[in-house]
């Protein structure tokens, strides 16, 4: 089965820390990328590829869903699909170039890389590769007629991996293949349909480890032969910088398969559309005692937000376009009150007090299921929960006595004051740190900066419902914070910030990300001022 439901009910929009094969492969490529995108989450300007890379591979993935009309011959099957590249190729075009136009930060000239005819050409190599494998399927009298699940088409429902949260409201039929005795062409093209990621759904369609620390998303999985081959498309032409990475990649997915499923990966592919290549990859994933090193390197490599400036990219490793800070010089902005040093924002904070009131596990408001608790001090109680499902399970162990919870990370939930715990936390009887008095616990801060990065992300639910969230990154000479705003926190300000801007935020709310701080726009209280243009 391609595609999973996340171990323990867990959100599925939510990298959540966990390995995956973009991580991987920047983590291999270099270190100080990684930690400044996956760590630090900055994100470089949005270009034509990127848009495009996600609607020329779902305008395939569309075509590959249908099912194929009566047919007398290959002729008449490839002029079939022919017919359908003009109207999937326009609807990429429109699509892409409407999300190019409304990003917050985007470089290069939509118009300059992608029109009907580069996309229209993408289409016919792709599907020319699938061809390849519908003939040698007809050849050899047909393959499996039966998986497990089977490959997503538009006269069938879509696979859901949480189906109780997908729109109810939506009535799909469902109209299976009829194959006939002897194969004909369009049992052929039936049989060698791969599974595909469906543009229908808008969930990720992942494969995740049952000890939930890593998750792959697989592009497509040939299976018609009763081997399992994991095809990876690329818009490219397997010559570029990070050509050399489809092989870290494609091995990453072949390890998770195994490890997901009762089969195991046979083959590995990148289809690149640009010139129609084919590129087999050597089966060699690396044992899983090595892919947890990496992710353990990971969770450890950087316990602060200090911004590395002094030492920028040399751009050898390719896509070290991460943030402007390559192409402009920005001077360390001064800090007017009443605002502070990013690094006097606290990331954790260690508390006293007496555990009591445990509860769960239940439902945190990312709707995963979690451990809770109270500590209080004098009069003052607060609040405890795992970040995640069993990042914290020890929780209901401690004693309902006088602790020193150490390592806790500092939140707020409808304006008051909640720590979380992970696995950098921990309770004891005694501990010799610094403490932060429960009365003191903060939940607003005031900063100001220099705007590296930022960006606006839209979507849907899978019961239908649309989401938004900007975000943009903060630097105050020494430090770097994120800084997030979801739905009705959006206005017309944060709307309007670019890299290079100076910004000045006050009563931001507390927060953190992968156990670094992050401030959150509350749209009561918090106010943003823009001090001088990029």
């Amino acid at each position: 089965m391609p595609a999973q439901v996340p171990p323990e009910a867990q959100s599925i929009g939510r990298a959540r820390g966990r390995l995956s094969a973009s991580s991987l492969t920047t983590f291999r490529r270099c270190e100080k990328q990684w930690f400044l995108n996956y760590r630090v989450g900055l994100r470089g300007p949005l270009s034509p590829p990127q848009v495009m890379g996600i609607e020329v591979e779902d305008a395939f993935c569309s075509i590959l869903m249908r099912r194929a009309p009566e047919v007398e011959s290959f002729d008449e099957l490839e002029k079939w699909l022919l017919s359908l590249v003009n109207s999937h190729a326009a609807k990429a075009i429109e699509e892409g170039k409407s999300t190019f136009e409304d990003a917050m930060w985007k470089k290069g000239d939509f118009d300059e890389f992608f029109d009907i005819e580069k996309v229209s050409d993408m289409l016919i190599n792709g599907i020319n590769l699938q061809l390849e494998e519908v003939k040698n399927c007809f050849n050899a009298g047909g393959g499996e007629y039966q998986f497990e699940i089977p490959a997503p088409c538009w006269d069938s429902p879509p696979h859901f991996t949480q189906p109780e949260k997908a729109n109810s409201m939506v009535v799909w039929k469902d109209i299976p293949h009829q194959f006939s005795e002897e194969i004909t062409w369009q049992d052929a093209w039936e049989i060698a349909r791969p599974w595909v990621k469906d543009p229908r759904n808008p969930e990720p369609q992942r494969m995740y480890h049952r000890d939930k620390w890593a998750a792959g998303e697989c592009d497509l999985v040939l299976r018609w032969d009763g081997n399992i081959r994991i095809v990876d498309i690329k818009l490219g032409d397997g010559e570029g910088k990070f050509a050399t990475s489809l092989s870290d990649q494609l091995n990453f997915y072949a390890w998770l398969w195994n490890e997901t499923h009762d089969s195991n990966c046979d083959g590995l592919e990148g289809w690149y559309l640009t010139n129609g290549l084919r590129k087999i990859v050597p089966l060699n994933p690396m044992a899983t005692e090595e892919y947890r090193s990496i992710h353990q390197q990971m969770k450890s490599w950087g316990s602060d937000n200090t911004f590395p400036l002094s030492s920028p990219c040399d751009g050898e490793s390719g896509g070290c376009y991460w943030c402007s800070i390559n192409e402009l010089e920005y001077e360390k902005p001064e800090i007017s009150m009443p605002c502070e040093p990013l690094s006097s924002i606290p990331s954790r904070v260690n508390v006293r007090g007496k555990l009591q009131g445990s509860w769960g596990p239940l439902p945190n408001h990312y709707g995963e299921m979690v451990l809770g608790a109270m500590i209080q001090s004098g009069d003052k109680m607060v609040t405890l929960e795992e970040s995640q499902p069993n990042a914290y399970p020890k929780m209901h162990d401690s004693p309902d006595d006088d602790v020193v919870i150490t390592g806790a990370l500092p939140g707020v939930w409808r304006g008051q004051p909640r720590l979380y715990l992970d696995e950098f936390s921990s309770i004891e009887k005694d501990a010799e740190v610094d403490l932060t008095r429960m009365g003191m616990l903060r939940t607003k801060a005031n900063v100001e900066g220099v705007v590296l990065s930022c960006s606006k992300r839209d979507g849907k639910r899978a019961d239908g419902r649309p989401w938004s969230m900007v975000s943009f990154h903060l630097w105050d000479g020494e430090g770097v914070v994120e800084v997030v705003a979801f739905g009705s926190s959006i206005n017309g300000t944060m709307l309007s910030i670019r890299p290079g801007m100076v910004v000045k935020m006050t009563s931001a709310e507390l927060g953190w990300r992968e156990g670094l701080p992050q401030l959150r726009v509350d749209s009561r209280s918090t106010r943003i001022q823009i001090k001088s243009k990029a």
